[in-house]
């Protein structure tokens, strides 16, 4: 064999046992990944075919309060207790999210309202009820309010995400950052950093707090709490494919958007545009799109108990 040729065989050799390592690494990350979510599902099967919630207070009329895309009931806490000496406060994880159940579903926007809808009958929540919702929380609110509208009395939309169609979606996501574009518009690239978050989720729910330290420990904790399936349904099936304006175009002036002047996903003219067209109304506060809990609650107190 000749210099040249046994050059090129040593590099195509390394090149196959590259791949084949590769290969292996990867089979390994998704057999682990899907080890942790049977695990994660079978610690959840006491929910049955209804959501995780925390309710606290007996009395008054129902408060839901929804967290955005990777967020939990821990979004919120403990700062919306207070609502409880008037109002019955319940806090809500959405299919597929923080400790709800991670069926095997395309979670599609019906998947999430039917498990919702269960849930607050169960809670005797179905009269008069207030909901306080963030972000992809906003889409599931509106369109749950547009099902039910004799049940809803009051949305609160923070942050909400208003696009036009996919199109937009997408082209607004893109802007917001090139990570954001990435694992949430590529869908092997995305599905590829859920199994490895799957696989390692142990890990990261410890490492969470000091990767984000913006946010309280909690909450970084908690946004690794979802599953592939729920991520990919969320932006593929909900966030992608049902614009917020179709169901406002109904209950829109029952809403108060509640938006930030620092916020990224959607300009706050849209968001004046999409309220003067529904008939509702919007409330400004300092905030970027991940702090609303903290930066909007002395507002959302005020006219929530006022």
């Amino acid at each position: 064999m000749t210099r040249p040729a046994a050059k090129r065989f040593r590099v195509r050799r390394a090149a196959v046992r590259l791949a084949a390592g590769l290969a292996l690494v990867l089979l390994a990350i998704e057999l682990l990944a899907r080890w942790n979510v049977r695990s994660e599902q079978a610690g959840r099967n006491y929910l049955g075919d209804r959501l995780f919630t925390e309710v606290v207070g007996n009395y008054g009329e129902p408060v839901i309060l929804i967290a955005g895309l990777q967020g939990s009931t821990r979004y919120w806490k403990p700062g919306f207790d207070q609502l409880a000496k008037d109002h019955r406060v319940i806090y809500v994880d959405l299919l597929g999210f923080g400790r709800s159940p991670w069926p095997d579903l395309a979670y599609t926007l019906d998947d999430q309202l039917s498990y919702l809808r269960r849930t607050l009958v169960a809670l005797g929540a179905t009269r008069n009820v207030t909901f306080v919702a963030h972000s992809f929380g906003t889409i599931i609110a509106a369109h749950y309010a547009e099902r039910y509208p004799d049940d809803v009395k009051r949305l609160f939309l923070l942050g909400a995400p208003v696009y036009d169609g996919e199109a937009e979606a997408r082209e607004r996501i893109s802007e917001m950052s090139p990570l954001a574009a990435a694992f949430s518009l590529r869908p092997v690239l995305a599905r590829e950093a859920c199994l490895l978050m799957g696989a390692t989720r142990p890990l990261l729910k410890r490492l969470m707090p000091s990767l984000q330290p913006d946010l309280p420990p909690e909450v970084a904790s908690d946004a690794v709490l979802h599953t592939w399936p729920a991520f990919r349904g969320a932006m593929r099936n909900v966030i992608l494919a049902k614009p917020l304006a179709a169901p406002l175009a109904v209950v829109g002036w029952k809403v108060i958007f509640i938006h930030g002047t620092k916020d990224s996903v959607t300009p706050l003219p849209r968001i004046r545009a999409l309220a003067g067209r529904v008939g509702g109304r919007v409330e400004v506060v300092a905030s970027d799109h991940r702090h609303y809990a903290v930066a909007a609650r002395p507002l959302l107190m005020k006219l929530i108990t006022g």
